[in-house]
């Protein structure tokens, strides 16, 4: 029986962690990042969304960051989680001109 409370307990912790991260969308159309600045917590996913009529390399240019979304078609979807804290430089390797910061919180 304790065994059963400490397995419940422990999935219910596992749940509650995961409840609290946050999806948050960036698209790309006319070569830009939408939007430019994007504030979120440690852990939350953000979905890249490729709006624009043309592919997109999305990297990040942060030190000791590794996003790398590599040759992102029109009409794709591409999630990343982010547990770096700081700010987050992200561009277009195909597009210098598209630059977007995510700063994260913890």
């Amino acid at each position: 029986m304790k065994r059963l409370a400490a397995l419940i307990v422990s999935a219910l912790v596992l749940v509650s962690g995961s409840a609290f991260a946050e999806d948050h969308i960036v698209t790309q159309g006319g070569k830009k990042f939408s939007p430019a600045v994007l504030n979120i917590s440690a852990g939350d996913t953000v979905t890249f969304v490729n709006d624009d009529k043309s592919r997109h390399n999305i990297y990040s240019k942060t030190d000791g960051v590794n996003i790398k979304i590599k040759k992102q078609k029109p009409g794709d979807r591409d999630t990343v989680t982010i547990d770096h804290v700081g700010s987050i430089d992200i561009r277009c390797a195909i597009h210098p001109k598209m630059k977007m910061v995510i700063n994260v919180t913890e």
